[in-house]
């Protein structure tokens, strides 16, 4: 363990010093906090404006992050040959891969919690005034569960990035980081789209039974990324229970563990 500490240790300090990530950070951060501006774009779904922008581009700009990142930690080692002398050293290449995977995730997990209180805190200003009465004497919004609904799909939202940046990592193993960047984009798309074949690959919907095959697979074996989208339950006031939260955590940690023994399949055979 502490190879790999020591491996996501200098990863965690080399991602803070990529200027192209951090000019990500910094745009994010500067839509976010200029989110409530926006609200006066639709008079009367000012709630609903503030949580797309804000949960939006904590998802969005964590993806970036995470995907150019990711596809970068192995080949950058690669082609400064820095690899050869950390695997020289008492480092087996599962415990490297396990360390650039988790000083990864760690340096995106500290951006989407600078991008998360950023979006707290306007949120936490303008919220306020959604539970003024209207004419009728009842408040345009009832915010008994919305603070801790905001707070949990900011958690949510660590761990959709954390199987975007496991894609993003053993990618990069298997292909060039353009091309991995490219296929990640791709599942990270797809897989908002799981439950769209699902459906279609039901009987009931009349599609052919090689249709049906092919569309039954990539709804089995690409994450369902859209669990971690949790802004409905934030407009309508209902509370994102605890145990949706387990199952979902629960998921993202097995489909990770899949992706990095793959990736670890991979990199143990691939010449470095």
């Amino acid at each position: 363990m502490r190879a790999v500490y020591r491996v996501a240790k200098a990863t965690y300090h080399e991602g803070w010093r990529r200027r192209f990530l951090n000019g990500i950070l910094v745009f994010a951060i500067l839509i976010i906090g200029s989110s409530w501006v926006f609200t006066y774009l639709q008079p009367g779904a000012e709630l609903k404006m503030l949580i797309d922008v804000g949960l939006g581009s904590i998802r969005f700009f964590g993806m970036l992050i995470a995907v150019f990142l990711g596809v970068r930690l192995i080949p950058d080692e690669i082609e400064k040959r820095t690899i050869y002398t950390l695997l020289s050293k008492p480092v087996s290449r599962g415990q490297f891969l396990a360390g650039k995977f988790f000083g990864g995730l760690a340096t995106v997990i500290s951006n989407v919690a600078l991008m998360g209180i950023t979006f707290y805190v306007v949120f936490a200003i303008k919220a306020p005034q959604f539970a003024i009465p209207t004419e009728e004497g009842a408040p345009q919004y009832s915010m008994e569960f919305m603070y801790a609904n905001v707070a949990k799909a900011i958690l949510m939202s660590f761990l959709e990035l954390a199987v975007v940046m496991g894609l993003a990592v053993v990618a990069s193993v298997v292909f060039s980081w353009i091309l991995a960047a490219i296929f990640t984009f791709f599942v990270y798309f797809v897989g908002q789209m799981s439950e769209f074949f699902g459906h279609l690959a039901d009987p009931e919907t009349g599609a052919s039974p090689a249709a049906r095959v092919i569309l039954g697979t990539i709804y089995r074996i690409m994450p369902h990324f859209e669990i971690f989208d949790v802004r409905e339950p934030i407009l309508t006031d209902v509370p994102i229970v605890w145990g949706y939260m387990g199952r979902t955590f629960g998921m993202a940690l097995i489909y990770i563990g899949i992706v990095l023994a793959l990736g670890y399949l991979f990199f143990n055979r691939r010449e470095v």
